[in-house]
């Protein structure tokens, strides 16, 4: 579930919609945080500046009057007497009052009165007698504004006045506002992640009925439309899924109904081919091999006549020519139809063919079968089993190169298999051309285009130099109960 959810679409989409618009949202909201400390930072400084200047001022009469208790009091009232009805001006940290050569004359702590600061803040406000704001760290760790303003009589500087704000309450309100925005963001995404989501699931809605018409027409289904209910681009392509896969449908069919043409017609080829080479054996056998042993007969008794003893070795020679004719004749009405096969089966039949193979080619093939006894297969199953078996076992002879091979011929189920191996130079099979100059693959062709009228398959395992191994399987008709087949009669005991 979670793997499917991790690869959705919506999810894909609703994370980068979400993501690009935070991203967005943070920028704005970074900004707008980052420009209004900048406008509480500046008006801090002012006000300090303009705090130190006013006491500053108000300095001037008691410094020319060594009035340090004076001094004393502006200072003590700037951080404390104000401070309680005044809570805004609380960021004061220190305040104090020195003279040209950096005395304190006046200090909100009382124990520092009458030193003398020697820092570097300190020399650059003598040195340059000018408001200044600078950063500084305080004694606690805190972060202040050291703020310097020159006391200046007839503008002639007498002493300066120095200022330590704190900057805890703009980072006090900017840490609230920042809670605030975060409060805020936290509730939009909430609402943000909803609507984005349900928007996401309606764009992505037909774009998985598609997915799932595409997924029911690669099964095979051609009857699958996808609903069309959307104007735009995608219901455009909804329309022209569902006219593709009528497309599709209607092409299948005709193809079908070819494919169904193509192999009635070859079946009616074959039949009609096998019945041809059946009466063409028959004439051989019937007309053709009588003529020929009454040839025989007429030469031999020609051969016994006195009156031709002159002619008797021509007349041997002509017998023999008859004798072989005979045999070639006899071989020949064997290989178009064998009796064998029509009147006991399969299995004698594949005997005689693999033990002439052997006699003829010298190469031993070593047969096996487990259809010895039983029923007979059905008479177009033992046909082409027989002629691709035959088929087979010439390419083993004209291209193999082989010492031996193996026949085996059994029934499993509802299955029958034949396996032919042999011990050649084998071939490439993906890589093995069509052409007219090799008849390999034309003979392949017709063995499995006879399988496959049965509805069998045919599977060819060979390498180059490791021989070649042909799989052929073919399924039986289910046997009817009311009509049992006739026993098998090349069974043990007929």
């Amino acid at each position: 579930m979670w793997e499917r959810l991790r690869h959705s679409l919506a999810l894909s989409l609703t994370a980068r919609i979400y993501g690009f618009v935070s991203l967005i949202i943070l920028g704005v909201v970074g900004y707008l945080l980052l420009h209004e400390h900048r406008l509480l930072d500046r008006e801090l400084r002012d006000r300090g500046l303009l705090t130190a200047g006013h006491l500053a001022q108000q300095s001037v009469d008691p410094i020319l009057r060594e009035d340090d208790y004076a001094l004393f009091k502006l200072v003590q009232l700037l951080r404390g007497g104000r401070a309680a009805t005044r809570p805004d001006e609380d960021h004061i940290a220190y305040a104090m009052v020195v003279d040209t050569h950096g005395r304190v004359l006046a200090h909100t702590e009382p124990g520092r009165v009458h030193t003398t600061l020697a820092d570097v803040r300190m020399q650059a406000v003598l040195t340059n007698p000018e408001p200044s704001v600078a950063p500084v760290t305080g004694p606690a760790g805190d972060r202040l504004y050291d703020v310097a303003v020159p006391i200046q009589m007839r503008g002639l500087p007498i002493g300066a006045v120095r200022l330590g704000v704190s900057r805890a309450p703009v980072d006090r309100v900017l840490w609230e506002q920042t809670l605030k925005v975060l409060a805020v963001l936290f509730l939009l995404m909430l609402v943000g992640i909803g609507s984005i989501w349900r928007f996401s699931r309606r764009m992505v809605r037909p774009i998985q009925r598609l997915r799932d018409g595409a997924q029911a027409v690669q099964a095979g289904d051609l009857t699958r439309r996808v609903a069309v209910d959307r104007p735009d681009e995608i219901g455009e392509l909804a329309a022209a899924f569902n006219a593709m896969t009528e497309e599709l449908a209607r092409s299948h069919t005709e193809l079908e109904r070819k494919e169904e043409m193509r192999a009635r017609l070859l079946e009616q080829v074959i039949t009609a081919q096998e019945d041809e080479r059946k009466r063409i054996a028959r004439e051989l056998h019937d007309e053709t091999s009588q003529a020929l042993t009454s040839l025989m007969v007429g030469l031999r008794v020609l051969e016994q006549r006195p009156d031709l003893a002159d002619g008797k070795e021509t007349l041997a020679d002509l017998r023999a020519l008859a004798a072989k004719t005979l045999d070639t004749v006899h071989d020949l009405a064997l290989q178009l139809r064998p009796s064998v096969l029509d009147d006991l089966g399969l299995v004698p039949a594949m005997e005689r063919l693999v033990t002439e193979f052997g006699r003829t080619h010298g190469i031993p093939v070593a047969f096996e079968t487990n259809l010895r006894s039983g029923p007979r297969l059905p008479p177009a199953v033992e046909t082409t089993l027989y002629r691709i078996g035959q088929e087979a076992l010439t390419n083993v002879a004209r291209h193999a190169g082989a010492r031996s091979a193996s026949l085996i011929l059994e029934r499993r189920g509802g299955i029958v298999t034949l396996i032919l191996e042999d011990d050649g130079r084998g071939f490439d099979v993906a890589s093995q051309p069509a052409g007219a100059d090799d008849r390999r693959p034309l003979g392949i062709f017709g063995m499995r285009e006879r399988a496959t009228l049965l509805g069998g398959t045919l599977t060819i395992e060979s390498t180059s130099g490791a021989g070649t191994t042909i799989f052929v399987k073919i399924p039986l008709p289910m046997e009817r109960t009311d009509d049992p087949t006739p026993p098998n009669p090349y069974s043990p005991g007929r």
